[in-house]
């Protein structure tokens, strides 16, 4: 269900946003982007970066985003906010209804805590896993890259879901009873690499409710 705010009451089209969405049409993170957009029904201006011909590495991206990575928001005055937890916060800061982050102080801690969870539990490692194996040839040029690193990071990764499964029971969401950025970024990560040999155990049968039940999302699941 879509939580709503009712202490601030907003009715305020796309034009009302003046920013740009530096992303790419490929890639887990671009595409967590453009969900929060669409979750949120703001429109920015769109600015696509060519990765293959490594464009985010060149001077002219690295001015904008010194990380070299995508997606990045660059604000009306210039600002440039990188890192999809980030940019979820600041789209709540400027729109906060419908919520990404929560509505209360414990809500938010809460958001954040089971952000930084997955993140160091998961997805660091699948993003390991995928970098130093099946998406090796990709990234060959690109980072440094290291034998002997992928199957544990996998491995890291399969136990943090194997952590996580039994937190969902009884609960729709990661953070609860309420769709917070944690669960979009969730969906499209764990989406994303179980098409590249991290496959989820079918043993984590609360995970796997939650994916289901975020591909039936009227949002995410639409523009998935």
């Amino acid at each position: 269900m879509r939580r709503t705010c009712t202490t601030v009451m907003w009715d305020m089209s796309a034009k009302d946003y003046p920013m740009k969405l530096y992303t790419a049409p490929i890639g887990p993170n671009p595409h967590i982007a453009r969900l929060f957009f669409a979750f949120k029904e703001i429109e920015p201006e769109i600015v696509e970066v060519d990765i293959m011909a490594m464009e985010n590495r060149q001077d002219d991206f690295l001015r904008i985003n010194p990380a070299g990575q995508l997606p990045c928001l660059v604000t009306d005055d210039g600002v440039t906010i990188a890192e999809l937890s980030a940019i979820a916060e600041y789209l709540d800061e400027i729109k906060p209804d419908p919520v990404l982050t929560g509505l209360t102080a414990t809500e938010r801690a809460i958001t954040r805590m089971r952000m930084r969870q997955c993140d160091y539990l998961i997805f660091a490692p699948m993003v390991l896993g995928y970098r130093h194996g099946d998406g090796r040839r990709f990234f060959e040029g690109r980072i440094p890259l290291h034998d002997g690193i992928c199957e544990p990071a996998k491995a890291i990764a399969q136990e943090g879901l194997a952590w996580l499964d039994p937190l969902l029971a009884g609960q729709g969401y990661i953070c609860g009873d309420r769709l917070t950025y944690v669960d979009i970024i969730f969906f499209v990560t764990v989406g994303f690499f179980a098409k590249f040999g991290q496959p989820l155990e079918p043993s984590l049968k609360n995970i796997a409710q939650l994916m289901a039940r975020l591909e039936a999302h009227d949002v995410i699941g639409k523009t998935a």
